[in-house]
């Protein structure tokens, strides 16, 4: 049984890294009756666990403040997941299409940097990279490379969480930011205080950053 919204989002994505078969239509019928359907916010999902979510993290572990930028987040991961579900049937389908038409209204879907839309920037990343939007993505990364702040990182955005839309995304572009990121990344890493799951999933993405140019981790994090 999923308890929550944001496991079957983990369940989907685990099991599309890994390859595991999985029952992909029970969880698919459980993220998708999280979604509104009708209403002004028609397309956003909810949580139906016991989240409290000015407290909530993203996957690499950085705190949301706002109950904005959990909102906007929830429904792109809800529905990246159901994309990375390859499913085909109709209620994944008619679920992404009404998210799409609340995503594409909003701010971070033409890239934001005010506040915590920052994090919703680099979450709709994410989501353009598993539609293979080419385009659309180069746009995103080439406004968020003008907020390097040259030490690694950018200005305001989440770092690990944007170190992974970057390291999944195969482009030139995102081979200069990660180009840009790389002499500071394991440092970063070190400085960087969290505990499990985040600690592991950050140093995954370090391994990944490191890997993409042929390093590999050679010092103990």
């Amino acid at each position: 049984m999923l308890d929550s919204l944001e496991e079957a989002i983990l369940l989907l994505d685990r099991s599309h890294r890994s390859g595991d078969d999985i029952d992909f239509e029970q969880v698919v019928e459980f993220i998708a009756g999280q979604q509104i359907r009708y209403g002004h916010d028609a397309g956003v999902f909810v949580e139906s666990g016991n989240v409290s979510y000015p407290k909530t993290r993203l996957y690499t572990g950085e705190r949301i403040q706002t109950l904005l930028a959990a909102k906007n987040i929830r429904t792109i991961e809800s529905t990246r997941a159901l994309v990375l579900s390859g499913s085909s049937s109709d209620i994944a389908q008619s679920s992404i299409a009404l998210a799409d038409s609340w995503l594409e209204n909003q701010c971070f879907s033409d890239f934001c940097a005010v506040g915590e839309c920052r994090h919703s920037s680099i979450a709709f990343i994410r989501y353009l990279s598993v539609l293979r939007k080419t385009d659309y993505l180069e746009k995103m990364i080439s406004n968020l490379s003008k907020f390097r702040d040259g030490k690694g990182g950018w200005n305001g955005f989440p770092y690990f969480f944007t170190l992974l839309a970057l390291v999944e995304i195969e482009s030139p572009i995102v081979d200069a930011e990660l180009n840009y990121a790389l002499p500071f990344a394991e440092q970063r890493f070190k400085r960087s205080r969290s505990e499990k799951p985040y600690r592991f999933r950050r140093e995954e993405i370090l391994s990944l950053v490191l890997s993409r140019f042929g390093h590999s981790l050679l010092s103990h994090v």
